[in-house]
């Protein structure tokens, strides 16, 4: 099976049911796929072949997903973009990718214009402005393309499991982003995975809040939906009371919201006015939530909540399912049925095998293997053969396991904090302090320190606003879990945590932001 034929199947099954709800339009199963299939006529017309590439810079839109579509259907690779990247990072991937015509958001005319000025290996600009009048000489609209072009009956492509769908690149918050390469194996994989670890039906109304240029939007949420036949309401751009209202009116069932999403939602003064009854189950990652939030959370607004860990490069990994939430708070469970997971000996100084199993409780550096891990990074032999090493993806993150198998983040290890020779893993201070009353959010980081190397510094947004560094203090030096030498040395308070559109807090940021600056 490939990523086209899914679309298909439920073409054939359900050719008169709601597939694609944006803004005031609907579209039915059949009504899609012939747009879908127009737009993949005006592709292959501009010179589209199969593993040719297709870049598209859109925001959240059904234009971000007909492409995408569109592209399964020529055999074509989709390169989505973050479309908050700047016009010289986003010609930096389109020239990375090879891609030979950018599809571009009605916002973003002027980045695009400059884009082109910066590169000669896109022949064809496809705008999604509103109307012609709004559409740069010599570049295309794309409702024309996808309502007037004659769909001629052409276009078969039959890929291999070992065919690139998708090149989906990094944030890059480790450095120049890098093109994981997604096969129709792979996105077949995750997205079988998710329909039986979600337990997702026909009938299942999905609102997507998240980038549909994520993994987490795309290939671990909008295609196991299509799988099934379900309908996917697509949010163009996210705000807790727009996300509460639609919920309501359209009986959605499933949702996928980050944490910091999730808590927006439930502390808003509008919260209780809105009927959020037809959710069955939220799905989330990124970060933690504490117990008390939590509780309100499944009382409140959902029952049952999966907390999932994945990457690009291997999504959807573990899985905590709603029956373990409380009683395993802050894990990322265990893993999913199509994944082994490890946790081995870290020593950046050797390669370490996958044997090197470390202890429950002891900190080790998590390998996956499974149909979901990447073919590798596009044309990046050196990086792939880092991260790749006989069969096992190395994914840099660390994890421990507790005695019953569950599986438990610590960090990146590039973000372990040696202060006085100590190494600190800061989501285990994080833990704490998600713990400690008046907390809403929190992250831990390592700044400079003349004396220590570093120290271990508290990055927190308050839900009590009378919360102050004293008290933090205090719960932590109470903490028996928590050891003397990794208790926070500052506490500097923020109204709000920087994050990447995956929900994952941007540590470099604000230890870039805040290094040097005096307590």
């Amino acid at each position: 099976m490939d990523i086209a034929s899914i679309l298909m199947n439920a073409v054939e099954r359900y050719p008169k049911d709601t597939a694609l709800v944006y803004a005031d339009r609907r579209w039915t199963y059949g009504a899609w796929y012939e747009r879908v299939r127009r737009f993949a006529q005006a592709l292959s017309d501009m010179g589209v072949r199969p593993s040719d590439r297709v870049a598209f810079y859109v925001s959240t839109s059904e234009n971000s997903v007909t492409t995408y579509f569109a592209c399964q259907i020529l055999g074509a690779v989709a390169v989505p973009l973050n479309f908050r990247l700047s016009p010289g990072e986003a010609a930096q991937v389109i020239e990375d990718s090879g891609a030979r015509v950018l599809v571009y958001g009605r916002y973003l005319t002027d980045n695009a214009l400059k884009i082109q000025r910066r590169l000669r290996s896109a022949h064809d600009y496809i705008s999604c402005a509103y109307d012609t009048a709004n559409v740069p000489e010599g570049h295309h609209h794309f409702e024309a393309l996808a309502e007037q072009t004659v769909d001629r009956g052409e276009l078969r492509p039959s890929p291999a499991g070992d065919d690139v769908s998708a090149l989906v690149y990094t944030s890059g918050t480790t450095g120049r982003a890098k093109g994981v390469m997604h096969t129709h194996a792979n996105d077949v994989a995750i997205a079988m995975n998710c329909v039986m670890e979600y337990g997702l039906k026909h009938r299942d109304k999905a609102l997507h809040i998240a980038p549909l240029y994520h993994v987490g939007g795309m290939q671990a949420f909008f295609i196991p939906h299509l799988m099934v036949g379900g309908t996917n309401i697509v949010l163009g751009r996210y705000e807790a009371e727009r996300t509460l209202e639609i919920v309501q009116s359209e009986r959605v069932t499933t949702l996928f919201a980050v944490p910091t999403q999730i808590q927006e939602m439930l502390f808003h003064p509008r919260f209780k006015a809105f009927d959020v009854s037809s959710l069955r189950l939220i799905t989330t990652g990124g970060s933690a939530i504490s117990s008390a939030t939590m509780e309100r959370v499944l009382n409140e607004f959902c029952p049952n909540i999966f907390n999932g860990y994945g990457m690009t490069e291997a999504s959807l990994t573990l899985l905590l399912h709603p029956e373990d939430t409380l009683s395993h708070l802050g894990s990322c469970g265990k893993s999913t049925l199509i994944s082994q997971c490890r946790v081995v000996t870290h020593d950046p100084d050797r390669e370490v095998s996958p044997g090197e199993t470390v202890a429950p409780g002891e900190v080790g550096q998590l390998v996956v293997r499974g149909m979901q891990v990447m073919a590798g990074y596009w044309n990046n032999p050196y990086e792939t053969s880092k991260k790749l090493k006989g069969g096992w993806l190395h994914t840099g993150d660390l994890f421990s396991t507790d005695e019953d198998g569950f599986f438990y983040f610590r960090g990146r290890a590039d973000d372990m904090i040696v202060s006085g020779g100590e190494n600190i893993y800061p989501r285990e201070v994080e833990e704490i302090l998600y713990r400690c009353p008046g907390i809403q959010e929190a992250a831990v980081a390592g700044l400079p320190d003349p004396k220590w190397g570093s120290i271990v510094t508290a990055f927190v947004v308050r839900s009590d606003p009378n919360l102050n560094e004293a008290s933090i203090d205090t719960f932590c030096r109470a903490s028996e879990n928590l050891a003397a030498y990794k208790r926070p040395r500052r506490i500097i308070f923020l109204d709000a945590l920087p994050l990447n559109p995956s929900g994952k807090v941007l540590k470099r940021e604000l230890i870039e932001r805040y290094s040097g600056k005096a307590a």
